[in-house]
């Protein structure tokens, strides 16, 4: 996963003032080098296929927009970051429990992990989850989303090469989007599930629309999505095995600890991972896709996603019962009645 979602450094608290500090100098050097698209590409400077990935966005916004998406305040602007991701996303959980840890700010609620803009402060944070005992995770994101807060621009990292460039950056723009149109406080295992799954089906609509069936990047974005999906499936079986074993009241600490190194086993010579996965890990995943199955029963009854994504804007932090919720079935439920209310 490329994205992630980050607090605005206003609103923050309780994370230290190294953090708030970063945030706010992040966000306000990234305010400070924007560019209006339109200038960037008629800049001679600016390199022909930036140009044109660039003169893409408004079409995909206006496609966005016609689902009801809102598109109109952000991805005006571009920056050129230089360096290789956005942010870098740092989380932990419990290494014999899928209880991510969680930090909580006045009205943007709770999230699973943060974003630092510097790498090293990434670094240092990690590490001292791990000296914590936690499993944890540090990744790079190439986007993220304010949550409205401030007009969020087009990003160098969001930028791709290859056939499926244009897709993928169709993607990451409506996933982002469909954030500044849909977003929970302290539920970001349904707001990226939502954005995920509303993005994607959108996204393939739009490389039908757009290039045809049989393009270069339709196939292109197909390979991408035949390579992660087996792997993604895997990885959400694997979460629901190890929650059995840590669900298991019969079990000690240690007795789950090898368990789930042995399922863990099996899952790295599998897929030949070079990295092995941890509660961490797997909690991102199910965060990102865990609400597959529910939001395609939601859909389903919705009939177009234009009524499900209304039906997610009338979504409220009481329509969930309890901070962080992992299980989305009641959600997909909820939503497919709300649709049925609408007109």
């Amino acid at each position: 996963m490329t994205r992630a979602a980050v607090a605005v450094a206003a609103l923050l608290s309780g994370c230290g003032l190294p953090y708030i500090a970063q945030a706010a100098h992040g966000q306000l050097e990234l305010l400070g080098k924007r560019r209006p698209i339109e200038e960037v590409i008629r800049d001679p400077e600016t390199p022909a296929r930036t140009a044109m990935l660039l003169a893409e966005i408004p079409k995909i916004k206006e496609y966005g927009r016609s689902y009801g998406l809102a598109t109109k305040r952000n991805y005006n602007h571009y920056v050129d970051i230089g360096r290789p991701a956005a942010v870098w996303f740092v989380g932990g959980a419990d290494p014999v429990a899928f209880k991510p840890l969680r930090w909580c700010f006045p009205i943007a609620g709770c999230f699973a992990g943060l974003g630092w803009f510097d790498e090293d402060d990434a670094a240092k944070h990690k590490r001292e989850l791990d000296a914590r005992g936690l499993d944890t995770i540090m990744r790079p994101a190439s986007a993220y989303s304010t949550g409205g807060w401030f007009p969020d621009p087009v990003l160098s990292t969001m930028l791709g090469g290859g056939d499926s460039a244009y897709p993928d950056l169709c993607n990451v723009i409506l996933h982002e989007s469909v954030h500044a149109t849909v977003l929970v406080p302290d539920q970001p295992f349904f707001n990226e599930s939502f954005a995920s799954y509303v993005a994607d089906a959108l996204t393939e609509h739009w490389i039908d629309e757009r290039f045809g069936r049989g393009s270069a990047e339709e196939l292109a974005y197909r390979l991408g999505e035949a390579t992660s999906l087996p792997r993604t499936a895997r990885m959400l079986a694997t979460y629901k095995e190890l929650k059995k074993v840590y669900d298991d009241k019969a079990l000690t600490r240690e007795q789950k600890l090898e368990k789930k190194a042995k399922i863990i086993d099996e899952v790295v010579a599998d897929l030949k991972l070079r990295r092995r996965p941890n509660n961490a890990t797997l909690t991102e995943a199910r965060v990102y896709n865990g609400g597959v199955s529910p939001l395609i029963d939601a859909h389903r009854a919705c009939g177009d996603l234009s009524k499900l994504i209304r039906a997610g804007k009338t979504l409220t932090r009481a329509d969930f019962s309890k901070k962080l919720q992992d299980d989305l079935v009641p959600i997909g439920k909820l939503l497919g009645e709300r649709c049925k209310q609408l007109r």
